[in-house]
């Protein structure tokens, strides 16, 4: 058959896939081997067996072309040989599912790629076509045999993953982690996207069922990635409720005891405040006789926001006052966030541990957790050891960091102040 819409796979395959993403959309034929497709896919190994009529239509014109006199398929007329009609492929973001479909079925049959490297889009599309026909676990076996993530990583920028790194890119590489069992990237850009907000996370978006699957991520992943960054922002918000209720508190802050101490203290209550909301705008003063405001959250980088913390001035109402006031007290504790919040530290227990979720979920998901009613600074938020009170040990070894380190940004109150500062 010399069309243009046709493509062997096979040579010597025993059937026609006729597929389309949607009824109205061009039609693409591949000559493929159902014994390769069964036995890549649970969805064409239901498919072509016999409790379907495809799987029976299959079989009896196999028979046929027996009876026929073609006892080897390869000499038998195209047009002779049984067709199944696939619609739909995915959610996927192809132009033309002709080449897309045409790489699955290659990696399906364990041939090479149209391409040696697919960059990530291909990547992720082919990941997406995977799901939609159950055969994730081969291709990713495939991909890893061919070591296309480590290919890819090896062709971008050394260090650092935020350069140039768009949403869409990351979200790609994210899906291809969780569908292709790569878990680097899975915890690598769950935590970017974590970090860096998302356009699918702002007030007023509704979900778009039309893009590509990458745009929702699934199995729970993109609510779970939501209730990270909002118990985080939380989290650095509770830094500065801390600091503002105890210089309102009318508890002396300035230890110095000189005559002036009180004078420091409305002093740097001063500055603190004009500092939040003035130079930062993470505060806002509203009256509370009639408030008609409506809740608002901060959209930006997570790591933006911890930079911003250390501008706090070091003003004193005098010379004595060297070292009174926010900043010597609040920088050791964005330190200490920062070492979970920065994506070019080693620690990433804010991201998505890939086997922690597949194999632990119950007790490692931030959305399925029970909030500890209050966090103190234990010695390490990092190691292998016991979790805090009135938790087991668990059966991973990284479980019990990640969920230590859970527990700081859950917390429904914080005790800043259990470090000294």
């Amino acid at each position: 058959m010399d069309d243009e819409n046709f493509m062997t796979i096979a040579p010597a395959g025993d059937l026609i896939l006729d597929v389309s993403q949607e009824e109205e959309d061009p039609r693409f034929s591949y000559r493929v081997d159902s014994k390769s497709l069964q036995s890549s896919s649970r969805y064409f190994e239901n498919l072509l067996s016999d409790r379907f009529s495809e799987g029976q239509k299959l079989s009896a014109a196999l028979e046929a072309l027996k009876i026929a006199g073609h006892p080897t398929l390869a000499d038998a007329p195209i047009d002779a040989l049984p067709r199944i009609t696939i619609l739909n492929v995915g959610r996927v973001s192809a132009s033309s599912i002709k080449n897309l479909v045409g790489d699955f079925l290659r990696a399906v049959h364990g041939q090479d790629l149209s391409t040696t490297i697919p960059p990530v889009a291909n990547l992720a599309n082919l990941a997406i076509v995977a799901d939609r026909f159950d055969a994730t676990e081969p291709l990713s076996l495939y991909a890893r045999k061919k070591k296309f993530c480590a290919l890819l990583d090896a062709k971008s920028p050394k260090g650092k993953i935020s350069t140039g790194m768009t949403e869409e890119r990351s979200r790609q590489k994210l899906l291809v982690g969780l569908l292709f069992d790569h878990a680097p990237w899975v915890t690598r850009y769950s935590k970017h996207l974590i970090l860096r907000d998302s356009s699918q996370w702002q007030p007023g978006v509704e979900e778009d069922h039309t893009k590509p699957l990458w745009w929702n991520l699934p199995n729970g992943v993109e609510d779970e990635l939501i209730q990270r960054r909002e118990y985080i922002l939380e989290t650095i918000n509770s830094l500065q409720a801390h600091f503002l209720k105890l210089y309102t508190s009318g508890e002396r802050q300035c230890k110095l005891g000189y005559d002036s101490s009180i004078q420091c203290d409305s002093f740097q209550l001063g500055e603190m405040v004009r500092f939040f909301a003035s130079k930062l705008g993470t505060l806002r003063l509203q009256g509370t006789i009639y408030d008609t405001t409506e809740p608002t959250y901060y959209t930006g980088d997570v790591e933006r926001l911890l930079e911003s913390l250390r501008q706090c001035s070091s003003y004193q109402v005098d010379r004595n006052h060297m070292h009174c006031g926010l900043r010597s007290r609040i920088l050791p504790l964005v330190d200490l966030l920062q070492n979970q919040l920065c994506l070019e530290t080693t620690s990433l227990d804010i991201g998505l541990c890939l086997d922690c979720w597949k194999h632990h979920r119950e007790m490692y998901a931030w959305s399925a957790a029970k909030r500890p009613v209050m966090w103190a600074q234990p010695r390490s938020l990092t190691g292998n050891r016991m979790m805090s009170k009135g938790h087991l040990r668990t059966p991973s070894s990284c479980l019990s960091r990640h969920i230590v380190v859970r527990d700081l940004f859950m917390a429904t109150e914080r005790d800043w102040t259990s470090n000294g500062y």
